[in-house]
């Protein structure tokens, strides 16, 4: 049976979109959401100063967009919270129970360097999963050996094909962080830990097709790099790496999230690493794209030629349009295009320029309006970076 096309969602009873995208993008079995935000329909900020209460308001209007997928909160598969202070999670776990119930998503949650508009203490970046094509139903996973989860969330849940890793870090069983100012060494007990999360799905690191790396210090990424190496040996994931101004454990100096695939039937396609002859050399232990059945995951982009220089100078439409230009070359090497994207996430150095980005976003887009989520990093891995933008798409059948 082929997969049901990409569907954009838009709801009048939300907030007008403030740059170029739509609320959802149900893709076949799956639902990308765009980060939620405590607005009401007019734009209007909710409960200013009051994290638990615009946590509430968030958390209605991920409601709505789940209801118009006919989905629900136990449905949802990944919560990423977005916060001003990331310290202030115990204050809106009660509202994370109450919505999801007995349903335990995987979970990420950092203080970012800013949200996109002033006033917004959290913002909210979901992901659900519904077996509308009578595949099997999502799974929670519990790692008996791992620390106990500091909210309402468990280690991986795995949807189909795929498994989404909780965001982790260098962290003991007792849920301290372990290594203190040594990145090379916490990173190992990063990889340990997704390790055990893997094993636990059936799978292993040859299975990860996408990691994003928060890092307080964005200087220890070659360390990081190093332990990246060791654990995924020839394998690489796409990646996105950035600065961030809190995690959620003192001590931990990073923390890492995870998309893994492995497809259950024998005669669908392997995950597929794509290398696009043309493009700057990564960074790090990464691959440009991805390719996991009917989906295309792409490594987020900076402003960078094929010498890996940065391009645009201080010019925030220069860099933009670079980005969409490396964007469009490894997704149509990936046999994508624009008009796939689901869900698009946009690492700025400064959101006030979000207006100046969004005329690029109009031009490569055109019509196609993905889901989005947008907020200011404290820290983009290179310096002169203005943004750094990274996609998934989705086509059925491709």
């Amino acid at each position: 049976m082929t997969a049901a096309a990409r569907r954009e969602i838009r709801l009048k009873s939300l907030m007008e979109p403030i740059s170029h995208y739509t609320d959802a993008v149900l893709c076949g079995d799956f639902l990308y959401m765009s980060g939620a935000a405590p607005f009401d329909k007019d734009g209007r900020l909710i409960a200013p100063g009051d994290v638990t209460k615009q946590c509430e308001a968030t958390c209605q209007s991920i409601e709505a967009m789940l209801s118009a997928a006919d989905m629900s909160f136990k449905d949802i598969v990944y919560f990423k919270v977005l916060m001003e202070e990331v310290y202030d999670g115990p204050k809106i776990n009660p509202v994370r129970k109450a919505f999801h119930g007995d349903s335990k998503p995987g979970s990420t949650r950092v203080g970012v360097g800013h949200l996109a508009i002033p006033g917004m203490l959290l913002e909210v970046d979901c992901v659900a999963y519904k077996p509308f094509s009578g595949g099997p139903a999502k799974r929670e996973i519990r790692c008996a050996n791992l620390f106990e989860p500091p909210s309402h969330y468990t280690d991986v849940v795995v949807c189909g094909d795929f498994a989404f890793l909780s965001g982790t870090g260098p962290v003991g069983p007792d849920g301290k962080s372990v290594h203190f100012g040594d990145p090379e060494r916490q990173a190992h007990v990063t990889m340990e830990n997704m390790q055990v999360m893997l094993e636990a799905a059936g799978m292993g690191f040859e299975d990860i097709a996408k990691v994003v790396c928060y890092l307080e210090n964005v200087n220890d990424r070659p360390q990081i790099n190093l332990a990246r190496k060791k654990f995924f040996g020839k394998s690489r994931p796409v990646s996105t790496l950035f600065g961030i101004r809190r995690l959620a454990i003192p001590g931990m100096n990073h923390e890492i999230e995870a998309i893994a695939y492995k497809p259950r039937d024998p005669q669908k396609p392997k995950r597929k690493e794509i290398r696009v002859p043309g493009m700057h050399k990564p960074l790090s232990h990464y691959t440009d794209a991805v390719r996991c059945g009917d989906f295309l995951f792409v490594s987020g982009q900076g402003p960078f030629d094929s010498n890996f220089k940065l391009v645009g100078g201080d010019d925030m439409t220069k860099q933009a349009v670079r980005v969409h230009e490396n964007l469009k070359k490894i997704m149509k090497a990936g046999g994508m295009g624009f008009e796939d994207v689901a869900k698009t996430t946009v690492y700025m150095d400064n959101c006030e320029e979000r207006k100046i980005l969004n005329k690029v976003r109009k031009k490569y887009w055109g019509k196609a309006k993905p889901a989005s989520t947008l907020f200011g990093a404290n820290r983009l891995a290179l310096p002169g970076m203005k943004l750094e933008i990274e996609t998934i798409c989705y086509k059925p059948g491709a």
